[in-house]
């Protein structure tokens, strides 16, 4: 089997390391592969973006099969390359790279930016029911409490922002879920119930 790099989008093109890669491998599959892996090491199913049939003398033939299981990498799908460990578990999982399981350990594990409103503000604010601010969400009006994985991340009409632990975070949001990013491509919803639940079981014994 050869395999080669390959991105999301149109069909690969052909390049002459592919025809002198099938050259040696006639009667056989040139595999695209997602930018994300190796192509020397073991590439799960869902990682081949498709593949070129090799005829009998080494020639890459012209018709390309896409693999219906792919899943586009972070990486293939141009998102920005991520700064934190929360922001690469937030994209792989939107990728279907990794499961949305795994977010509650990453949250737990950060240090998020939150909301901090100016003093003078601070009557015109909703509280989480935890201590954090919450605002309503645009799409389904539910009372959110939004965080940023970055200042980069951090939305220029916020007056201000304090870095805060991901397992204080978690603490603070009452019954609101945690919005992170929620303006930007690198975003999350994840229910408080959830990461409560995982917070918990994370607490060593008393």
């Amino acid at each position: 089997m050869t395999m080669v790099t390959g991105s999301v989008g149109e069909i690969p093109p052909i390049t002459a390391d592919m025809r002198e890669s099938a050259l040696s491998n006639p009667n056989s599959w040139l595999y695209v592969i997602d930018p994300a892996f190796d192509p020397q090491s073991e590439v799960p199913p869902w990682g081949i973006v498709g593949s070129y049939p090799v005829n009998s003398v080494g020639a890459v033939e012209s018709r390309f099969a896409p693999n219906e299981t792919y899943r586009p990498s972070p990486r293939a799908l141009g998102w920005p390359e991520p700064t934190t460990a929360l922001e690469r578990t937030i994209q792989l999982a939107k990728a279907g790279h990794r499961a949305a399981h795994d977010l509650p350990a990453a949250v737990l594990e950060a240090t998020l930016l939150v909301y901090q409103p100016r003093q003078e503000d601070d009557g015109g604010t909703i509280d989480s029911g935890g201590g954090l601010v919450a605002f309503p969400d645009r799409r389904s009006g539910r009372l959110v409490v939004p965080a940023c994985t970055s200042v980069e991340h951090v939305p220029a009409r916020w007056p201000a922002w304090r870095p805060m632990p991901g397992s204080a975070v978690i603490a603070g949001l009452g019954g609101c879920p945690l919005a992170i990013n929620a303006d930007g491509p690198i975003s999350a919803i994840i229910p408080a119930e959830l990461l409560r639940a995982f917070a918990n079981a994370r607490e060593p014994a008393g």
